[in-house]
Order: C-alpha cells, then structure tokens, then sequence
C-alpha cells in the first residue's frame, strides 16, 4: 500500500510515542545541551545516571511534538528546546538532579584559539616542572617563572587569560604543562519541569549558605522562646536553668538564708564587711580586722581590680549567658 501522501514516517511516530512514554512516566523532566560533549563522557553520564534517571538525545521537532502532546504543562518547555538537546527523566527532586549533573562534568583544557567563557588564573608557587624548555614556554606565555632549589616556580599569580579573550597556542601549550584544566565540560542544564519550569539560576543553590540560614532561623526561633518563656522540649532545660539562676541571684540580693545560698551569701558579707571597715579608722577596728585589710591591701593589683561580691554576680550572669546563648552546641 502506498505511503499517504504527506503523512509523517513510522519511525518518527514510534519515537515521539517513545518519547511521550518515557516523559509521562517520571515526575521531572530536564532539558540539557550536549553541545561538545564527547561520545565518551555520554556514555558514561548514561551508566552514572541509570537506575535514577533516564537520558535520551532527542530531536527537537519530534520532542515538541510530544510536548504538545503531552499538555499540562509540558509545553511551557518548547521554548528551552534550543541547541543540541538531550532529555533526562527521572523522578527525583529537580534541585538534586540539576546538583547530580553538574557533579558529573569533567575538568578540560582550554584549546588554542578558542575563545575563553572565564577569566584564567595561575597562582603563585612550586611546579613540579624541572628546569629548561619548560621555563621558556611559561614566559612566552607570560607567566612570571622562575627556578628556585632545581624546580619552576611561579613568582607572581597572574591572569594569563581574560573572558572573550582568544586563547594563543603558547597560553594553551603552558596551561597544559602546568595540569591547569579551567574548563567544565558536560550536560548544560536548560531547564527542568516538575509542575512549574525551573531554569539554572533557580536550581543553583549555595548549600552552606542555606544550612547557616536555618540555623540562624533555629538560633533566633530559640531566644524568642526563651526570653518569651514558651516551654518546649528544645527551650525546657534552658528555662530551667535561667529559672534556676534568677531564683538564686533573687536569694543572694535579698538575703534570704537558703542553704543553696549561703556559700555566696557569706562572701557577700565577708567582702562588705571588709569593705565597710576600710573605710573607719584604725582605732575602731580590733587586730583582726586589721590584720585582714593590710593583707588584703598587700595583694597584687591587677588591671581590672573587682570585688568579690561583683566577680560572683558577673559569674552567674555568665552561667546564665552561656545557658541561653551557647545554642551552637545544639546543632551536633
């Protein structure tokens, strides 16, 4: 039977049906460019990804097409299927997969007359280049080098190479003598869909600053608490505590006789009642007495000179502190 005029061929049809399979079948569904990537880093993203997701080059016409198909949303991606497209469908979460991606790119070098996407830096410091035509190469490529206890060392850093710059055959041929591989090469995500289209700058997250967020968040959510005393298991104890030492510091300031308090309670009175017989003269003080001011007054002057009584009171304020405070011991 002859083909129906205009009529699509089966294999294009058999592989948009594919591609509507493959794409209904997971929950997210990332676009990637491939553009110069190499066979062999394909092959092996495809091992890496395989039980986690699944990777396809597909072509655009007929990845559009199934995107129409598809609807709910699918179509949104029509206008990110630019370049050499690569699908990846998987049911794991668009953040962890775009990190999943990006960890599979491979250090490469930068190639003579290419034009450079970054700003390259060589740092100061020992090579482990021995000394002759190696030396040559990095000054023709204006890299300071120099040779110091039988090696090549770089004097100063340098920038060797600016972004747009196009890259000299002598800058590509030192970089490589020196291991320096700028480049990140791999799948380019585009976007990924999973009920709403996320694109990279959205995907990149810097994790540390994240986890300092919360904790910040957790830090202040637990002052709040504590200074507002809302008792929960986190702000239990720490309540005790202040509970603990505003009862104490109460006793200690009214004078209330306390078996708790008696320690502090009678230095309190020791240092007031040396306090108190400084200041009356010799005649109305017995030996003693004297005896305990000149040896008090015969003690080492330090800078910051306090007296018992507010040493003790700044100390359990600092317990109290500490208690309250000290919440980066909460965070393991």
């Amino acid at each position: 039977m002859a083909a129906i005029k205009g009529a699509p061929p089966q294999w294009k049809i058999a592989q948009v049906e594919e591609l509507k399979k493959i794409i209904s079948s997971h929950k997210v569904l990332a676009l990637a460019n491939f553009e110069k990537v190499p066979a062999s880093l394909m092959q092996k993203l495809k091992r890496e990804l395989k039980g986690s997701a699944e990777l396809r080059v597909v072509k655009k016409t007929l990845l559009n097409i199934a995107l129409d198909s598809i609807g709910g949303g699918y179509e949104k991606l029509k206008d990110y299927t630019k370049g050499q497209i690569a699908i990846i469908a998987t049911n794991e979460n668009p953040f962890k997969i775009y990190k999943k991606l990006e960890g599979l790119k491979i250090n490469a070098p930068l190639k003579p007359n290419q034009i450079s996407p970054i700003d390259v830096v060589v740092n100061e410091g020992p090579t482990s280049l021995p000394p002759g035509p190696a030396m040559a190469e990095l000054q023709m490529a204006g890299i300071p080098a120099a040779v110091e206890k039988g090696k090549v060392v770089i004097k100063t850093k340098a920038t060797v190479v600016k972004a747009g710059d196009v890259v000299k055959p002598e800058v590509a041929k030192a970089l490589e003598k020196l291991n320096i591989k700028p480049l990140k090469i791999g799948l380019e995500t585009i976007a990924v869909y999973d009920g709403v289209v996320l694109t990279p700058d959205l995907l990149k997250i810097d994790e540390e600053a994240i986890l300092k967020d919360f904790q910040n968040a957790y830090t202040i959510a637990i002052n709040l608490a504590v200074n507002c005393c809302y008792v929960t298991k986190e702000t239990a104890e720490i309540l005790l505590i202040k509970g603990f030492m505003d009862a104490k510091n109460l006793a200690i300031n009214a004078g209330i006789l306390e078996k708790d308090v008696m320690p502090e309670l009678l230095m309190k009175a020791y240092a007031q009642m040396l306090s108190l017989a400084s200041i009356l003269p010799p005649e109305a003080l017995d030996d003693e007495l004297k005896a305990l001011i000149k040896k008090e007054e015969t003690k080492p002057v330090e800078k910051v000179e306090e007296k018992k009584e507010e040493k003790e009171e700044k100390k359990e304020e600092k317990k109290e502190d500490e208690a309250i405070e000290g919440l980066a011991s909460l965070f393991g």
